[in-house]
Formats: structure tokens, sequence, C-alpha cells
């Protein structure tokens, strides 16, 4: 074998050992932020937190969101746990996210409940198209 074929076929051997070690890295990294997840989830349940939910409104469909919304509001309001919320829209026409909501929980836990029971009990269909992007967060800065 010569230098010219033996230094592709280092290359190769460095590259599939590259993509060994990320995705191996990768896999150890989502699973520890698996467990921290589920671990904040279940024990922070003295600590507010925020949910942020931008929403990516089907054209057209603005007013039917809002509706929708504001049924959900409606519902988890009455719910243990719920402090607040805000619905927020875009003042740019294009934004990918038309509307966001952001509402304040006393606990992950109370929300995730509140949550849970809303999508059993709610009985009001979500708008056809409308795309929710959820998440809880904690204020770490102010």
């Amino acid at each position: 074998m010569n230098t010219k074929e033996l230094s592709k076929k280092s290359l190769k051997i460095s590259k599939i050992v590259f993509t060994i070690l990320f995705l191996t890295g990768m896999s150890s990294c989502n699973n520890e932020a698996n467990q921290k997840n589920k671990s904040n989830m279940e024990t922070s349940n003295s600590e507010h937190v925020v949910l942020i939910n931008p929403f990516e409104v089907p054209e057209g469909k603005l007013e039917e969101s809002i509706k929708y919304w504001e049924a959900c509001r409606d519902f988890l309001k009455k719910e243990p746990g719920y402090i607040s919320t805000e619905l927020h829209q875009s003042i740019k026409d294009d934004a990918k996210f038309e509307l966001i909501n952001v509402a304040v929980w006393e606990s992950p836990k109370a929300f995730m409940e509140a949550s849970k029971k809303m999508g059993k009990e709610l009985g009001v269909a979500p708008t056809e198209g409308l795309k929710a992007n959820p998440s809880l967060y904690t204020i770490i800065r102010e």
C-alpha cells in the first residue's frame, strides 16, 4: 500500500472514529440532559416557572387561533398552580411565530398536570395547522 492510499484509509478511519465519538458524546449529553430535565420537572416544585410558547399560525387563521388560546387560558386559569398568562402578537408581518404565549406557573408539576387535564377535558379542537412550540423556563438573570 502506497503513502497516498494509506493516507486516504487513515482519513476514512479518523472520520469513522470521530463520528462514533461524536454520536456517543451526544447520546451521553442527551441522556444527562433528559435526566436533568426529568429531575427538574419532578423536584423544582417550589420555584415558579415561565411557559414560553411561540405559535406558528397558519395564514388566515389568526382570529381562530386567538379564540383557541382564549379557551385554553380560561380552562387553565382555574387550575391549581396557575399564576398568569399573556398572549403577544408579532408586529412583523412575516414573523415565523405570529403569537407567543407567556405564562407563569407555581411549578413544572402544576403546569404538566393542568395541561394533561386540559388535553382530556377542554372540548375545543385546536386550530387546524396551528403549531405550538412550548417549553418551561426559569429566570437565571435579572
